[in-house]
């Protein structure tokens, strides 16, 4: 059985008991691993980042160039309770996640 570098390093690091060994690498070898190191954290990485764009937090401005709606409508949607706010070091902002359920919400009745 043949482990790339990437493989046999992650095999090696969940095994306390694996010996310590000298190995001669190819350049190219040692390309592919970091270009594996690389996509691996990617793969864990980008998830996490998704779910935290998800909650940024938005000021009024920002929501009223992603709605498309001047800057009066923001406050008259967070008055009427369409749209949740909350401060920030005493400021007010607005959930991603809550700007992106009006608008699929628009979306689907178009």
């Amino acid at each position: 059985m043949k482990l790339n570098l990437f493989d046999l390093l992650q095999a090696s690091m969940s095994d306390p008991d694996s010996p310590n060994i000298l190995l001669t690498v190819h350049l190219s070898d040692l390309h592919q691993l970091v270009v594996d190191t690389i996509e691996a954290t990617r793969e864990r990485i980008l998830p996490l980042y998704m779910d935290a764009e998800k909650e940024r937090p938005l000021t009024w401005k920002e929501v009223a160039e992603q709605l498309g709606v001047c800057e009066t409508t923001v406050f008259n949607m967070a008055r009427a309770g369409k749209l949740r706010s909350f401060k920030v070091n005493g400021s007010t902002r607005y959930s991603q996640r809550d700007v992106n359920a009006i608008i699929n919400a628009k979306a689907t009745k178009q």
